[in-house]
């Protein structure tokens, strides 16, 4: 079975495929569209058996390609590969392993009962100390968006959450620096309206390879209503999700 990244990497390649045939304006052969993009043998033929099953690229003889339509990776491919990101990073922050589960909540094909609208990914953790008695318990939001839609109303999207979770994230898969760079003035206004309504941004790069998640903004935390997390968490997470949190209550 494909990993995460191997499937995004796969995507990918069938984007700068498809972006290459456009920026020519006519067919080019396998041999050249692998040498321009430096792709293996094994790497384009899985990214253009793809593109033809999806009627994105055609095939012609003499092993000439051309483009039936533009392609975008959708947001959808990005979600297991974050979450590989943001469990890591979770762990990285001190939590251990089983004290915080993540799921793709996002099953935009099935509809909710309730005021709640789906978050792309949700975690929900809990952690004890050791001198204070009690425990923390968390319900973490996650909107996600492609590197092109990585903009401010995605920061209202994630604050749409916020009313039943304890934090809520945007999550961008971009190279911190490169998206500073290519984007300052968007950068800059998606850190500011993250500050000022206290939303968290979590960049994640290397998308050729395992995911390294970035903590750019800790989003603040919001006092816990029981109820209305609960509702939500009833609403959103699956029959296994709510298993692996009622562990905790015993």
């Amino acid at each position: 079975m494909k990993s995460a990244y191997q499937n995004l990497v796969m995507l990918e390649s069938l984007r700068k495929i498809v972006v290459t045939l456009e920026e020519a304006g006519e067919q080019l052969t396998a041999t050249k569209l692998k040498r321009l993009l430096g792709l293996s043998d094994s790497e384009f033929d899985e990214a253009e058996a793809h593109g033809r099953s999806i009627k994105v690229l055609k095939w012609h003889s003499r092993n000439f390609y051309s483009i039936l339509k533009s392609y975008v990776v959708p947001e959808e491919a990005y979600y297991d590969w974050i979450k590989e990101g943001l469990e890591d990073l979770w762990f990285a922050d001190g939590y251990d392993k089983s004290g915080y589960y993540v799921e793709n909540t996002s099953r935009r094909d099935s509809k909710i009962e309730g005021p709640w609208t789906r978050p792309d990914l949700t975690l929900v953790s809990h952690k004890k100390f050791s001198w204070t008695i009690g425990t923390e318990f968390d319900v973490v939001t996650f909107e996600v968006k492609r590197p092109d839609s990585a903009n401010v109303l995605a920061v209202f999207e994630a604050l749409s959450h916020a009313s039943a979770a304890t934090r809520a994230y945007v999550v961008f898969p971009v190279e911190p620096e490169a998206w500073r760079l290519e984007n300052p003035a968007q950068e800059r206004r998606v850190r500011d309206e993250c500050v000022r309504h206290g939303v968290g941004l979590i960049l994640v790069s290397n998308v050729n390879g395992k995911p390294v998640a970035h903590h750019t903004l800790k989003a603040a935390r919001r006092q816990i209503d029981h109820e209305k997390c609960s509702d939500f968490l009833d609403a959103v997470v699956s029959a296994a999700g709510k298993k692996r949190i009622s562990e905790w209550k015993s």
